[in-house]
């Protein structure tokens, strides 16, 4: 995920177009208050020292932002420390030998291993060094399409035109994923991501991914909401084959 650049009042309009209704109304309020911050009377006071569309608290943006923890990679294991998805296994499990480890994403952005139905995220600056531990080790590895940023993309900071919604449409339909499906899971998620890109000052506009929603939602469910969720979310996030051959 790379960081973008500040989004001005006329970005977020070009967002209109296309946009849900519900995402017109919320990129509008962002408009607005995007201008009174401009001129110096958005009525925060110097404390605050912010804007947010959803008026999140400092609290929850930082929970938003959270780290997918501390990596250490050994000769043969890897060692993950702070994970904050309290579904994974790497939330009660800090060691992981080479033979639990069923493959490893290391072009992915973060790189991901797989450990049984579930992918854990890791720290992207030892991308290198986790492509020598998965040769020296002789792991499989993998590149998984991207299907979790392509139903994400129209909470990027950047223009989600009709068009790229067809494309976008078609390809999720190509790995099995109905436009009901991804239309639902979009609504689910719209609040959340739009906090998660925006009220954080984030301004994402490069590609989300699996562990951007974990992070989004994880402020929002309960326990068992959230489990519920993150399997949902693995469910998909390991879909490897099309289904238009």
């Amino acid at each position: 995920m790379e960081t973008g650049t500040f989004a001005s009042p006329e970005t977020l309009a070009v967002r209109l177009k296309d946009d849900t209704t519900m995402t017109k109304t919320l990129i509008i309020m962002g408009i607005i208050t995007t201008i009174l911050n401009l001129f110096g009377c958005s009525g925060q006071t110097k404390k605050n020292d912010s804007w947010t569309m959803f008026s999140t608290s400092k609290s929850e943006v930082n929970e938003l932002l959270v780290s997918t923890g501390q990596l250490t990679i050994g000769n043969d294991f890897l060692k993950i420390e702070n994970y904050p998805f309290e579904p994974s296994i790497a939330y009660r499990q800090k060691i992981f030998k080479t033979d639990q480890i069923d493959d490893i994403d290391h072009s992915s952005y973060p790189p991901t291993i797989r450990i049984d139905d579930e992918l854990i995220f890791l720290t992207r600056e030892k991308k290198n060094e986790l492509e020598e531990f998965a040769k020296r080790n002789n792991i499989k590895t993998v590149e998984r399409p991207m299907i979790w940023g392509w139903i994400l993309e129209p909470f990027l900071d950047t223009e989600f035109t009709t068009e790229t919604d067809e494309r976008l449409t078609k390809l999720l339909e190509s790995y099995g994923l109905t436009t009901d499906q991804v239309k639902s899971l979009r609504k689910e998620v719209e609040t959340q991501m739009l906090k998660y890109n925006f009220d954080t000052m984030l301004w994402e506009w490069g590609g989300f991914d699996a562990s951007d929603v974990l992070r989004a939602m994880r402020t929002k469910y309960n326990k068992d909401e959230f489990e519920d969720f993150y399997k949902r979310v693995m469910k998909i996030a390991l879909i490897t084959k099309r289904i238009d051959g």
